[in-house]
């Protein structure tokens, strides 16, 4: 065969990529792909297994995965790929963390953790509105890398959406809509749930797989059946607890609406819970020593166009005003107050100074001093100047500046 005839023939050739996202779902169509060559239309020379890595990924999951399913994709000489974000912008670029036909470990880590983005920001991912948090850590990286491989070629692109998520599979259809990318749901076509998922996991590798997803998803715990199966998973490992705890125990004292729980706070939570009393007494140990800062928050709210008694947006500046340890900076809190002749809020564990509270309407401002870790970064949003400007300036303020 001549050099042109081969690279037709490599050409011609489908392709097929599967996101594996390490969860249930995704693994059973890979495990059945594997020990059922009659569930695929495809030679798995021509599959490739590709995971975006977020880098907080539950620990078990890692085990599980290089423990039960590497083997067998080495086994099989599934080409495996695993990707990562670089870097907080798209201009960063990705990491390839690993390439290989005969994988062995799950690189979990990844190299631009989502936790350090939400920890340094101060906040934490949000349930509203689209999972960017999903999209910027996983869809971007994953696009990016399959663009790559592809070159433009038609390809079958394999998702892990089951039976009951079809409004999640109108939505991948619409838009991830490509010229060159062909979706398939396998899940869908053989008409399984995820408890036929789990099931086959279960009757083949005699284990019962847990669901994918960062320690610290809110999505994994803004319904009763994610925290009965997340909240134990914390009581058992404490270790893995402190992040989501931490982050948002940062969030909320520099704005006390960040629950992680869809507004609800993780820790109140637990506190709830018959089993976390020595988990949060560890907590409370993990925040005592770390080093703390006092910090200076200002928010500005526009108005949604065209109406004042709505809120379009909010931009925020947050300055570092100084560090120690938790007693000198709760210290330096209590003095600041009193240099302004006012109390400080206290919202359990929480201590803030009011300096400006926001008004009914938009738009309008609101300014405070707390005490949090020394983990969020001094950072002026995009537009804070001109916000402020406006909000001081907006209809009927009912406080100033002190």
């Amino acid at each position: 065969m001549t050099g042109a005839a081969l690279r037709a023939a490599v050409e011609c050739r489908r392709l097929v990529v599967l996101s594996y996202g390490l969860g249930a779902d995704s693994t059973a169509i890979l495990l059945r792909w594997l020990l059922d060559p009659s569930s695929r239309d495809f030679d798995l020379s021509d599959l490739v297994v590709v995971t975006a890595q977020t880098g907080d990924e539950w620990p078990e999951t890692g085990h599980l995965v290089e423990r039960h399913i590497y083997p067998l994709l080495a086994a099989h000489g599934v080409r495996t790929v695993q990707v990562a974000r670089a870097g907080h912008y798209e201009r960063d670029g990705f990491v390839v963390l690993d390439d290989t036909r005969h994988p062995t470990v799950c690189h979990i880590g990844g190299v631009y953790k989502l936790s350090t983005e939400m920890v340094t920001m101060g906040t934490v991912p949000q349930v509203g509105g689209t999972r960017k948090c999903s999209i910027r850590f996983k869809g971007w990286v994953l696009d990016q890398w399959i663009s790559a491989h592809t070159g433009g070629r038609p390809y079958d692109h394999v998702v892990g959406f089951e039976l009951g998520e079809l409004d999640r599979v109108a939505t991948d259809r619409e838009q991830g809509r490509l010229p060159s990318r062909n979706p398939v749901y396998p899940l869908v076509e053989w008409g399984w749930f995820r408890s036929d998922a789990l099931a086959y996991i279960r009757q083949h590798l005699g284990v019962d797989w847990p669901k994918s997803a960062c320690t610290f998803c809110p999505f994994a715990l803004t319904h009763r059946e994610g925290l009965q199966r997340t909240l134990p998973r914390f009581v058992a490992h404490p270790e893995v607890a402190m992040l989501p705890l931490s982050m948002e125990h940062a969030a909320v004292a520099l704005n006390a609406r960040q629950g992680l729980i869809g507004g609800q706070r993780l820790v109140d939570v637990l506190a709830a819970h018959p089993d976390a009393a020595p988990l949060l007494a560890e907590f409370r140990r993990h925040l005592d020593a770390q080093e703390w800062a006092l910090y200076r928050v200002r928010r500005a709210f526009r108005a949604k166009k065209g109406d004042e008694r709505k809120m379009g947006n909010a931009v925020r500046d947050v300055e570092v005003l100084g560090a120690g340890d938790r007693a000198r900076v709760l210290a330096s809190l209590q003095r600041v107050a009193a240099r302004h002749g006012r109390a400080l809020e206290v919202d359990g564990p929480h201590r803030r100074l009011w300096l400006h509270r926001r008004n009914d309407l938009f738009p309008c401002v609101e300014e405070l001093v707390t005490a949090a870790p020394a983990v969020v970064e001094t950072k002026k949003g995009p537009g804070f100047d001109k916000a402020w400007a406006a909000g001081l300036n907006g209809p009927r303020q009912l406080a100033v500046v002190a």
